[in-house]
């Protein structure tokens, strides 16, 4: 007789998310984890520089003078106050905003309060791209791990400059046109038109972000024209009038259509690019130059492997790649580009397992409270006072020629290098330079004779600017020095490792 086969009962089988052996996955889903991973990402590059101070951008003088002169004048500059080339010529400061307000965290703050700007850049940055990555739908990690590389890459361009606003403009304009090309949800694009309002009264590259606009709002007639039809929907045509509307948002201006001038002066300087070196292009000697590479070729294939090359969005990486290859000082641009085209191609359905620990107001109380912690321990630990900066100014610009020069009350014309300009324009308020960062104001030609004097090159002596001067600053390392001391018009009168001081006989 045969038995009946025994009813067995289904052993239960375990979550994957509960086996002992998957530690990897329960450690990368741990809100503990990825908030310690987001304090670790927005403060690293604030803690670098607190450790190794130094301040890379001479121009930060010209813009602190040029906020003095707005607060006591109670008006923006339509002239040239600091050089003597530009005295008579028009100048408009589109920076004024920017300006304006670091003049007060001067006042407030000291010498201090030039970190504390560059502090502040160095934390919303690698914040902002990180947050336009979660907000295209791009996984925790791989957002982390692409704000890591695009905050690396740009290491060399952190500075307290209104260009590091561009930076954070572009990120949220990027964020918000992409939302809306792959939502179809248009109502926050409107919010750009106070952006532009805001960003042409501090950078000039607004005009950036307006080439950038007009990409979005023309990709219907750019499809049209390739017979090409995207998964979802382009920007509608009523987003031409956000164009309109942002281009006009930007004449709000103390300048006007003055603004564009200043936009046409630049777009037509071509030696800047072969004289200056933050305009010269990247030379892949330095890690984060192949890091920036990595990042832009991780991009391209993101866009293949996404089955949805959409032209517009190879048009925005065209546009990126050839500023950013083209001069050291728009290299910014490619990673924050390739940032927002990897979210757009590698984009998830985030499960709430991968929620960033700024999802709730809790934790974003927590993770402010913890970068804010890590950045006071370390100002503390690095002893950063304005004498320590006044320190650190000192082994990098001509603070100890200026002293000198106070002190010996020395008079002008002067006659000084270009790098030294715009800290010049600050330290020496009493003496107008000869030349400074400002290339709208003295122009391809002076830019390049200054960078030939520099050099020592024939027909220095010649200098127009030099026969005027009764005082000279220039860098102890540039060869001029030397041909200077066996000119019988002039005689050192101050030698230091950064600067000497020369005067009339």
């Amino acid at each position: 007789m045969k038995m009946p086969p025994a009813q067995t009962s289904p052993i239960p089988i375990q979550p994957e998310q509960h086996s002992p052996n998957n530690w990897k996955g329960r450690l990368g889903n741990s809100e503990t984890v990825k908030l310690v991973a987001l304090v670790g990402l927005f403060t690293l590059p604030a803690l670098l520089f607190l450790r190794n101070f130094y301040m890379s951008d001479p121009d930060f003088g010209w813009h602190l003078r040029a906020g003095e002169w707005i607060l006591s004048s109670h008006a923006v500059p339509y002239t040239d106050p600091f050089s003597v080339y530009g005295a008579d010529k028009p100048w408009y400061d589109y920076s004024w905003l920017f300006d304006i307000g670091f003049a007060l965290v001067y006042r407030a703050f000291g010498l201090a309060g030039l970190v504390l700007v560059e502090v502040a850049f160095r934390v919303a940055i690698p914040a902002f791209l990180f947050r336009m990555a979660r907000k295209l739908e791009l996984a925790f990690w791989p957002a982390a791990a692409c704000t890591a590389l695009a905050a690396y890459s740009i290491s060399s361009i952190y500075a307290p400059r209104p260009g590091m606003f561009t930076i954070i403009f572009l990120a949220i304009e990027l964020e918000v046109l992409l939302t809306a090309n792959l939502t179809g949800k248009f109502s926050r694009v409107y919010w750009l038109i106070p952006l532009f309002a805001v960003w042409a009264s501090i950078h000039i590259q607004f005009v950036h972000g307006l080439i950038v606009l007009a990409l979005f709002a023309g990709e219907p007639l750019l499809n049209a024209l390739l017979r090409y039809r995207p998964q979802s929907e382009a920007l509608p045509a009523k987003s031409w009038w956000v164009v309109a509307a942002s281009f006009l948002a930007t004449l709000a201006t103390p300048y006007g259509w003055h603004i564009y001038s200043t936009v046409f002066v630049y777009a037509g300087q071509k030696r800047i690019y072969e004289t200056i070196t933050e305009m010269l292009p990247m030379n892949f000697r330095q890690p984060f130059h192949f890091v920036l590479l990595l990042l832009a070729f991780a991009a391209t294939c993101a866009l293949g492997w996404s089955r949805s090359l959409r032209p517009a969005y190879l048009l925005l990486f065209a546009f990126a790649a050839v500023l950013g290859f083209r001069s050291i000082k728009d290299s910014w641009l490619l990673p924050v580009v390739s940032v927002a085209l990897l979210a757009v191609s590698l984009r998830t359905n985030a499960a709430d397992s991968d929620r960033t620990p700024a999802s709730t107001m809790k934790n974003k109380l927590a993770l402010v409270i913890c970068v804010v912690a890590v950045l006071a321990v370390a100002w503390r630990r690095y002893d950063v006072t304005n004498a320590w900066i006044e320190m650190g100014l000192a082994g990098r610009y001509p603070e100890a020629a200026v002293r000198f020069i106070e002190k010996n009350r020395l008079k002008g014309p002067l006659y000084n290098d270009f790098t030294s300009g715009g800290f010049l324009i600050w330290r020496l308020p009493s003496i107008p330079v000869s030349i400074d960062g400002r290339t709208n104001v003295h122009g391809d030609d002076r830019v390049k004779a200054y960078s030939d004097a520099l050099r020592g090159l024939p027909g220095w002596e010649k200098d127009p600017d030099l026969a005027r001067a009764n005082l000279i600053i220039w860098p102890a390392k540039s060869p001029l020095p030397a041909l200077l001391r066996c000119d019988s018009r002039f005689t050192q009168v101050f030698p230091d490792p950064q600067a000497v001081v020369f005067v009339r006989r």
